[in-house]
């Protein structure tokens, strides 16, 4: 790595794009230092939106790019002929070794596929997956993977166990974290052929493996890493999400009912603010693409300033503790 640490940020990606991406790594290089970022994107807007603003110009640099990838773009279709848009210029120029992370919160298929088609897997990766973190109990876990590969070979499993448990002694500072295979049950006779064979080659791996978890345990705290199949992390990340807004919605609608329930609202705030703060991807948004050759962290769609101030400096901390090198170690 470098001496001085260069996150590549796609600027033009994301539905906020590309005023709050600009505010947002602003926001990220005032709160820490020993990095610096570059971003991609059509340089006369960026330019413009960046006057007015104070900020030490030796940590923000431009790359001009001439396309943009759209959020209806075909994916695949995308990455192969928009080779001068902000995402691609940005995946490439990693690639070739000048810089130690991308951001993006632009088209997630274009952003997977461009991981897997310029940026490659690590030698000896089946699979790369897709993480996401969620809450737990009293903490966070890591549903792996969350929407990358419908179908999987046992072995993969395995290898999504090792991302995650990389990834979490780092987010989490967890020194053993522990892992879980999202199953039909709990009973070593339930599942798939596929879950089956990954739950015995689990309790081979080495790893802190606890063993099958239902649906209803994801949000227990049991477990630190939750490996599963990208169509049911998908299918289970969203349930998380619209369960949750559900609720909030029906507590609001009770809270308001009456005087009563008013107060009671008023008395409860401080402790809703926190449990809101659970679920809020302005603060634990950034889903890294793991297995793959270099560190790819896609941001949601709909990122704010601060929502990308808080993945560029989740992504500058993987960068510090080589997350890219640890997965490497473990998978070989």
């Amino acid at each position: 790595m470098r001496g001085y640490m260069n996150i590549l940020v796609d600027a033009m990606g994301g539905d906020n794009a590309p005023q709050a991406i600009i505010l947002g790594c602003l926001d990220a290089i005032k709160k820490k230092d020993g990095f610096r970022i570059t971003l991609y994107g059509d340089k006369n807007i960026i330019e413009n939106l960046l006057k007015g603003h104070k900020y030490d110009n030796s940590r923000i640099s431009i790359e001009h790019c001439t396309d943009v990838i759209l959020s209806t773009d075909i994916p695949t279709h995308a990455v192969k002929n928009k080779k001068e848009s902000s995402m691609i210029k940005a995946l490439t120029m990693q690639s070739n070794g000048f810089g130690d992370a991308v951001i993006s919160a632009g088209n997630s298929g274009a952003l997977l596929a461009g991981s897997l088609l310029v940026t490659g897997r690590i030698e000896g990766v089946i699979r790369p997956a897709l993480g996401a973190l969620i809450p737990s109990g009293n903490k966070f876990a890591l549903l792996i993977d969350a929407g990358l590969n419908s179908c999987l070979r046992a072995e993969s499993y395995v290898q999504f166990a090792k991302f995650g448990s990389e990834y979490m002694k780092i987010i989490s500072k967890c020194d053993n974290p522990i892992v879980g295979l999202l199953n039909i049950g709990t009973e070593e006779n339930k599942g798939s052929m596929e879950t089956k064979e990954a739950n015995i080659l689990l309790k081979q791996s080495g790893l802190n493996y606890y063993g099958n978890i239902e649906g209803h345990s994801v949000v227990e705290g049991l477990v630190d890493v939750i490996v599963t199949d990208g169509f049911t992390g998908n299918v289970s990340l969203k349930l998380i999400e619209g369960t949750a807004s559900y609720i909030f919605n029906k507590m609001k609608a009770v809270f308001k009912v009456d005087l009563l329930h008013k107060l009671a609202a008023l008395i409860m705030n401080s402790d809703m603010k926190k449990f809101k703060a659970n679920l809020n991807p302005d603060i634990m948004g950034g889903a890294p693409i793991l297995g793959v050759n270099g560190l790819i962290i896609k941001s949601h769609g709909n990122s704010k300033a601060k929502t990308i101030m808080n993945v560029v400096l989740k992504t500058v901390s993987l960068v510090e503790n080589d997350i890219v090198g640890n997965i490497k170690k473990a998978v070989c």
